[in-house]
């Protein structure tokens, strides 16, 4: 009887046919995740922090994107030309990829999305690095015909495309018009990614759906771009905000893949029903100084705190061992990073003391701002309060929500010490353009470190890139406007259902490769 109903259930499946309820209909997929804060707001490159770009990452795509080697290779765009003066850049775009209303993407789509994150009415902190406040000035943008998209520069700019592909700017995303409302206000994302939106509960849940109308390009995935040939029909991020209700919810199934920190990790590997995944990334740990504060003004406090943390110590403590300290911004798996990057402030309390007692400090508050939320955030800023304090400063240690600190950083004023993490920036010159500028927000303001970024971002030669960046570096240790810890080692807590995936060193999911077994 069994396999007659099998025969059965082959020859309906074979023959496309369905009768009433005669087969039950196939459950869906889900894979189950966790969010240690909800995200900001579904409009892409506009409302954003990390949490919110890996989710919009998988509803919208930009014509160019990162590979696994954190190279530049074409998404929406078939392919690009640069012409030979490097101010022009001609996309070609792909035929035939919808958006998630099920409309054809066109040139046109194209330059309403360029003007939407680029234009001058864009609230979108992405319009700055295309409207010459940061050096690249983007003089014209314009579709030439349904498939070709040009963009010319006032002058060359070797990272242009870089920028585009930038994961903060979610990669420039290309939307359907229908994403704002008629009186040009957000609605909601059409974009042309593997997944769409689906319900989100403020505080509690996102949704992702799987886009069966999704244009795939061919082979294998690569980076953020590749093949996306997704089978999962629904993610769904819960959100939690402490890392151990989050480990206590994958032991008891409740959640199927979860980033848990370094204990967990050796706690969980071996054990049956879980498999354990640990990557280096290019995600940095840093405590970021106020150099606007009247104390840490002082060039030689911020050389004293250097002087009282031992980054490798921390580093040991938080990873359980697995991790190394690397303070350069500049990521260990960058070509740019050498034996110049791998200097730093000496761990020196007598050095430390020596140049407090030169600044004549006494004793003075110094407020290190920190959360709870995953990434060890709290721990590291523990940790640094107790060395400090032995080298004879007053720290104090104050624990925010992360939506506090994170304001206290765009405004630039509000915190003196941070424990701060930034999200990959994969060229040498971009590590340090996002904490180098004149914006409120960024730590580093002297004019020469904002000149040699500038430059950095213009130099094509690898020889001269790497001369800028070693002076760099050495402007960065000497002036102490951060102290780096090192590139998180990420690890990753799952059910042994789960398949296909796979970490990288941007550190950012990509829910297309995974699958689900029973």
């Amino acid at each position: 009887m069994m396999h007659r109903s099998k025969v059965l259930k082959t020859a309906v499946l074979a023959t496309g046919l369905t009768f009433g309820n005669v087969l039950p209909a196939m459950a869906e997929s889900v894979v189950r995740m966790a969010l240690n804060a909800d995200i900001r707001g579904t409009n892409p490159g506009v409302t954003r922090d990390g949490n919110t770009d890996q989710v919009h990452g998988h509803i919208v795509e930009g014509l160019v994107t990162y590979a696994d080697d954190f190279s530049i290779i074409p998404m929406l765009a078939e392919s690009y030309e640069i012409s030979e003066d490097g101010r022009t850049y001609t996309f070609a775009l792909r035929q035939g990829v919808k958006f998630h209303n099920g409309e054809e993407m066109t040139a046109q789509d194209v330059e309403w999305s360029w003007n939407r994150l680029a234009g001058d009415a864009s609230e979108s902190h992405c319009k700055n690095f295309f409207n010459g406040q940061n050096n690249i000035k983007v003089t014209s943008a314009k579709a030439v015909d349904d498939y070709s998209f040009v963009i010319t520069l006032e002058e060359p700019y070797a990272v242009f495309l870089a920028t585009m592909a930038r994961f903060d700017c979610g990669s420039m995303a290309v939307l359907h018009p229908d994403s704002v409302n008629s009186d040009g206000s957000w609605n909601t994302p059409l974009g042309t990614g593997p997944y769409r939106m689906g319900d989100h509960a403020p505080g509690r849940y996102v949704e992702l759906n799987r886009f069966a109308g999704y244009s795939s390009r061919d082979g294998q995935p690569n980076g953020y771009g590749g093949g996306k040939h997704a089978s999962v029909d629904t993610l769904r991020w819960e959100i939690v905000g402490e890392g151990a209700v989050s480990k206590t919810a994958l032991q008891a199934g409740d959640l199927d893949l979860v980033s848990i920190d370094a204990m967990t990790a050796s706690e969980l590997r071996g054990q049956p029903r879980f498999t354990v995944d640990a990557t280096a990334s290019a995600v940095w740990d840093t405590y970021l100084l106020n150099s606007d504060d009247p104390l840490l003004s002082d060039v030689r406090i911020r050389r004293a705190i250097a002087h009282a943390i031992d980054p490798q110590r921390i580093m040991a403590a938080i990873t359980e061992g697995f991790g190394t300290a690397s303070p350069s911004p500049v990521p260990p798996m960058s070509a740019n990073y050498t034996d110049v990057q791998a200097q730093y402030p000496e761990y020196n309390v007598d050095k430390a003391k020596a140049l407090l007692e030169e600044a004549e400090y006494d004793g003075e508050e110094i407020v290190i701002l920190a959360t709870r939320r995953n990434g060890a955030y709290y721990e590291r800023a523990l940790m640094a309060q107790a060395m400090m304090m032995d080298a004879g400063l007053n720290a104090k240690l104050e624990v925010v929500e992360w939506g506090t600190q994170l304001e206290a950083y765009r405004n630039g004023t509000g915190y003196q010490m941070q424990s701060f993490t930034f999200s990959p920036r994969l060229h040498a010159g971009l590590s340090f353009e996002m904490f180098t500028g004149d914006a409120e927000r960024k730590a580093w303001k002297t004019g020469e470190a904002v000149g040699l970024v500038n430059e950095s971002l213009r130099v094509g030669d690898p020889e001269a890139l790497q001369g800028v960046i070693d002076k760099l570096h050495n402007g960065f240790i000497e002036e102490v406007p951060a102290i780096g810890l090192g590139h998180r080692t990420l690890f990753t807590g799952m059910s042994d259902k789960i398949g296909g995936f796979e970490n990288w060193g941007a550190g950012l999911l990509r829910g297309w490769m995974l699958t689900v077994d029973g």
